[in-house]
C-alpha cells in the first residue's frame, strides 16, 4: 500500500507541474485580476440563481423552461466574450480532459484491461466499435 500511495503522490506532483495546470492557474489569475471579468462573473452567478429559482416553480411550462434555457445560454455567451473568462474556461476544459484521461487509464488497468465504455474523449480511444 505504501508504494501505491507514493506513486499517487508522484502523480499528483506531476499533475501540479504539468503545463495544463500552469496554464489553468495563469488563466485563473488573469480572470480574477480583470475587473470586467469579475463583474461579468458576478452578474452571471446572480442570473443563474434567478433562473434556478424560476425553474423550481412547480407550475412552470415547457415554453417557460425553454425561455429560461435560452436566457441562461445568452448570459453564458455574454461572459465568454471576455478574453480572460474564455481563456480560463478553455484552460479548465483542457485540464479536466487530462484528469479524465488519467482516470480512464487507471480504471482500465484496475479493471484488468476491460474497457469501461466510451468516455467521449477520442484522444485516448482506439476507435469506435
Amino acid at each position: 500500500m505504501e508504494e501505491i500511495l507514493q506513486k499517487a503522490k508522484e502523480l499528483g506532483m506531476m499533475i501540479a507541474d504539468s503545463q495544463e495546470f500552469a496554464t489553468l492557474k495563469a488563466a485563473e489569475e488573469a480572470q480574477l485580476n480583470d475587473p470586467e471579468a469579475t463583474a461579468l462573473m458576478a452578474g452571471y452567478a446572480a442570473k443563474r440563481d434567478e433562473l434556478s429559482a424560476k425553474m423550481a416553480s412547480p407550475d412552470i411550462t415547457k415554453e417557460q423552461i425553454e425561455a429560461i434555457k435560452k436566457e441562461y445560454q445568452d448570459e453564458f455567451d455574454k461572459i465568454c466574450e471576455n478574453k480572460n473568462i474564455k481563456n480560463y474556461l478553455d484552460a479548465n476544459r483542457s485540464f479536466a480532459m487530462m484528469i479524465e484521461q488519467v482516470n480512464t487509464i487507471i480504471g482500465y488497468f484496475v479493471k484488468g484491461g476491460e474497457s469501461s465504455g466510451c468516455s467521449g474523449n477520442c484522444s485516448s480511444c482506439g476507435g469506435c466499435h
